[in-house]
């Protein structure tokens, strides 16, 4: 066919597309007969894609269609986008620079469009299960979908975060990376494929034009344009079709994808090994035959690979014509020319094939071995293998021979093993004694070997795979429980015997880190165990001290520290115990700023800088201090917006930059700026409600919405518009209740449902509905009772059960049973007395304060039925009380702009005694 032909086919057979099926055939007829024929040839592609789809790479080739996409879109608007420029196209689509045209916030996206002449039902499946695939991704080094859409004409699009980097073996050549440096950078790759696998995603073209490095070193993992979902719903016939199209590359293709068998996590594992292969010697295995479909299908399917280290030369890496000029990033376009362009040293690279030989190829080897289940079980046990290599230990992809251990051990502690030998040559009476040490010394190697990878089993199933699986679940309460003991048991044995081995200690400290999470993490899933939750904490913070300590410019230990002490604080803080949290705050925020000074532009410190400022703004608003607490809130305003602008459709961003208008409203409210905090505390009830709509699941967001809608009912409450504060109060309940009922064992959850309760039945008495509002709060009162036998030296507990007897006290002096009403209150203040003696904090302060003007007005009220003396004298101690911590509060400045009146009115209600007194 030539290429005229070709041009009149593609115009018509894009006319017929877009007829009705009844209406084809009499636009075909009036056709040039060779013309029709090709084009119902491209038709009866649309009718029979089930069968085509099946067909595997060889069959299948991109040739078949044009060679470049239509340039006519450059400049034009897709969604909210417009096109800039091509970065790169294949058989079923292309891929444009775009930028944002709504003028909302600058943005860069990779902007991926279904060929016109591809739209077809099948396809258009095709690009829904892509959708389907990156929705579900989020990790650091895997490429994020945006957005997605459909154009004017309804061709399907898909826009990704646009990756500005170069091809993973471009920067490791450009940046001449040693040999450690190239494993650090692919065990981080491994890693992402890892979290796809966990995600039931297997990628199934994996090259290095799909791993992309930024300039910070970062690797992305991008295209998953053809990858598969390991689940029952993408194993249906109707969507079969899109799950065994057959493209991929064939010189990192698998035997199995090449022979059209099923596709598992393995034929990934295949293709790591052909990119590590390739970033170790510079070539593909089989990278001579490529340019023959037959040689290639052969040679992948027949013939084993030479190792690694025999096809380097001395000189350093053999680097083909035919590779340089196939690197071209699937959605970075723009930077093509420059890799191209850009000056290599492959002098400067790894020189040595020694350096590779043995382990190395044999890991290599194993993870292209023809058979799946003789390869690697996972992404993540080759990168271990590979950490294993990097760290002297044995490797798995070698026999564990007693000649392989020793020679392992002699490399790792060279110096000993030469000084060893240095004293049997000098004393040769010594050799006995040499020997026997010699041994010792092996078996507690090989003692510690064991240990280190009890913990890793240890952390990598128990606490990072089996745990979160039933952190949701309901019922699970046990299970939590034996686990946490179990894991404390491995982990105060192996920490007698960690000291000295750093990679242990910081595998101790991640693992004390998530027992402590288990524990009593007031922002996750708990089993109620605060105490031991800080227990756990420490142990792990002296471990990432020690660490830092030894490195205090290491930029990884400043992070775990920093992350340690957050956690720390957020315990405390929950707890009621807000001079320690501050501490631990303080300290993680000089570190967090310290970091983020370093990398201004890296997004996860400044996200996790945002998250520190916010739960330090808590304790000046715990203890009053609200002006304070707004300008900590108002920093993290600051750097969310910015985030939020860099990345939209982050759930978890999202999640805190709408949240920080909640708090900052919260603090406007209780300083007497009730106005102000309305419209704050709109604004992030506005922004919660349509992101906790599309991750009904995500129980962080969830709650953050229940926390709106509490806080914004409060906000209705100190209005008066009491109406429109029971029915957010209800909404807010109704939240927290299904996050119970999801995990009825939850103590946060329960704290939550009874903290509602008790608001809701606040403002029920304040719209005159007392003995309703009465019911609600026994019940909380019971719910807080509760938690504090279960969970006894957690302070916080004891201040909800004083804070909710308050409230009933106050509800019985609204229906004017006063002798109820100072039952309730002189419960309440022996319990809030039990309180400050163990935590005197400004709000505990407050209430308590409060609660002795509630036995005053009480008594006060009492007098007049009789023994009228006696309860005069009981007013005038309850009022002086009162009065004598309000003033603590003004002489400390936490007394909030809400409570400025109280003083002077109890001090007239003294005076006014004093005269009844004296009378």
């Amino acid at each position: 066919m030539n290429e005229e032909n070709w041009k009149t086919i593609k115009k018509t057979l894009g006319e017929a597309l877009e007829l009705e099926p009844s209406e084809r055939q009499a636009f075909l007829s009036a056709l040039d007969a060779e013309i029709r024929r090709e084009v119902e040839s491209l038709l009866a592609f649309e009718e029979e894609s089930e069968d085509l789809m099946r067909l595997s790479a060889v069959e299948f080739s991109r040739d078949f269609f044009d060679e470049k996409p239509d340039n006519a879109l450059i400049g034009q608007s897709v969604g909210n986008y417009r096109i800039v420029s091509e970065l790169g196209y294949g058989g079923m689509g292309a891929v444009y620079l775009a930028t944002r045209a709504d003028g909302k916030f600058a943005q860069k996206v990779a902007l991926k469009l279904l060929k016109r002449e591809m739209n077809t039902a099948a396809l258009r499946r095709r690009f829904e299960q892509e959708r389907s695939i990156l929705a579900s991704l989020e990790h650091p080094h895997i490429a994020r979908l945006l957005d997605a859409g459909a154009t004017a004409d309804k061709i399907p699009f898909l826009a990704m975060e646009y990756v500005e980097g170069v091809p993973i073996d471009e920067y490791c050549r450009r940046h001449a990376l040693d040999l450690n440096e190239r494993l650090d950078l692919f065990r981080k790759v491994c890693g992402a494929v890892s979290f796809a696998h966990r995600n039931l995603v297997v990628h199934r073209d994996l090259k290095p034009s799909n791993i992309l490095v930024n300039e910070e070193g970062i690797p992305k993992l991008l295209d998953f344009g053809i990858s598969k979902i390991l689940s029952a719903e993408f194993e249906r016939a109707d969507s079969a079709t899109v799950t065994r199209l057959g493209v991929m590359t064939p010189g990192y293709a698998s035997p199995e994808q090449l022979e059209n068998k099923s596709v598992t996590t393995a034929t990934d594992i295949y293709s790591l090994g052909v990119i590590l292969y390739e970033l170790l010697s510079g070539q593909r295995p089989f990278e001579a035959r490529e340019g023959d479909f037959k040689e290639i299908y052969k040679a992948v399917l027949e013939t084993e690979p030479i190792p690694p280290s025999a096809v380097i030369p001395d000189s350093g890496f053999r680097v083909s014509e035919s590779k340089k000029q196939n690197q071209i990033p699937s959605n970075q376009g723009e930077n093509q020319t420059a890799n191209q362009k850009g000056q290599t040293n492959p002098k400067s690279e790894i020189p040595n094939p020694k350096s590779i030989a043995g382990d190395l190829d044999n890991i290599v080897l194993k993870a292209l071995r023809k058979e799946p289940e003789r390869r690697y079980s996972s992404a993540e046990n080759l990168a271990e293998d590979i950490h294993r290599h990097q760290r002297g230990l044995p490797v798995t992809a070698r026999p564990n021979t007693l000649f392989y251990r020793a020679e392992k051990f002699i490399k790792r502690n060279k110096f000993s093993v030469f000084a060893g030998i240095l004293a049997a040559a000098a004393l040769i009476g010594g050799i006995v004694a040499t020997l026997w040490q010699s041994r010792v010394a092996q078996a507690e190697r090989a003692r510690a070997e064991k240990r280190f990878e009890d913990v890793r089993a240890l952390a990598n199933s128990f606490l990072y795979e089996f745990s979160p699986q039933i952190e949701n679940l309901p019922g699970s309460m046990s299970a939590r429980e034996l686990l946490v003991r179990r894991a404390l048991e491995y982990l105060d044995n192996l920490a007698r015997e960690a000291s000295g081995d750093s990679e242990l200690q910081r595998e101790l400290a991640r693992a004390y880190e998530k027992v402590g999470d288990l524990q009593g993490n007031p922002y996750n899933p708990n089993i109620g165990d605060t105490n031991g939750a800080l227990e756990s904490y420490e142990k792990a913070r002296l471990i990432r001290q020690m660490l830092l300590d030894a490195e205090p410019n290491d930029r990884p230990s400043q992070e775990d520290l920093a992350n340690i002490l957050k956690r720390i604080g957020d315990v405390h803080s929950n707890g009621g115990e807000y001079a320690k949290a501050s501490a631990s705050y303080d300290r993680a925020l000089e570190l967090r700023e310290k970091i983020v000074a370093a990398a201004p532009q890296n997004f996860e410190f400044r996200a996790s800088l945002a998250e520190l400022l916010r739960a330090r703004g808590l304790i000046p608003f715990y203890d009053g201090d609200n002006k304070k607490a707004i300008e900590f809130y108002a920093r993290a305003r600051d750097l969310n917006e910015q985030l939020h602008r860099e990345q939209p459709e982050n759930p978890k961003i999202s999640e805190q930059y709408a949240y920080i208008f909640v708090a900052i409203g919260e603090a406007q409210g209780w300083d007497n700026d009730f106005r102000g905090a309305s419209v704050n505390l709109q604004t992030g009830l506005g922004m919660l409600l349509p992101l906790a709509e599309k991750h009904p699941n995500d129980l962080s967001i969830q709650r953050s919405l229940q926390l709106a809608y509490s806080k914004r009912a409060e906000n209705h409450q100190d209005l008066e518009e009491f109406d429109k504060s029971i029915e957010l109060y209800n909404k807010a309940l109704a939240v927290a209740e299904k996050s119970l009922l999801a995990d009825p064992q939850s103590f946060q959850a329960k704290r939550d449902v009874a903290i509602c309760s008790k608001k809701l039945a606040q403002a029920l008495n304040d719209s005159g509905k007392s003995r309703e509002s009465l019911e609600k709060l026994s019940v909380t009162l019971k719910m807080f009772q509760e938690m504090s036998a279960a969970d006894p030296k957690n302070s916080e507990y004891p201040y909800d059960i004083a804070n909710t007897r308050h409230s009933i006290g106050k509800t019985y002096l609204t229906l004017k049973d006063y002798e109820a009403a100072l039952a309730a209150f002189e419960l309440a203040r022996a319990e809030f007395q039990t309180v400050l003696e163990k935590n005197p904090n400004s709000y505990a302060v407050r209430m308590s304060s409060y609660n002795h003007e509630g036995i005053g007005k009480s008594c006060v009220a009492l007098a007049a039925k009789g023994r009228r003396r006696e309860f005069l004298q009981r007013a005038d101690e309850g009022f002086r009380a009162a009065l004598a911590g309000f003033e603590r509060l003004k002489a400390e400045g936490n007394l909030g702009e809400v409570d400025s009146k109280i003083i002077g009115e109890i001090e007239k209600q003294i005076e006014q005694l004093k005269g009844m007194l004296d009378r």
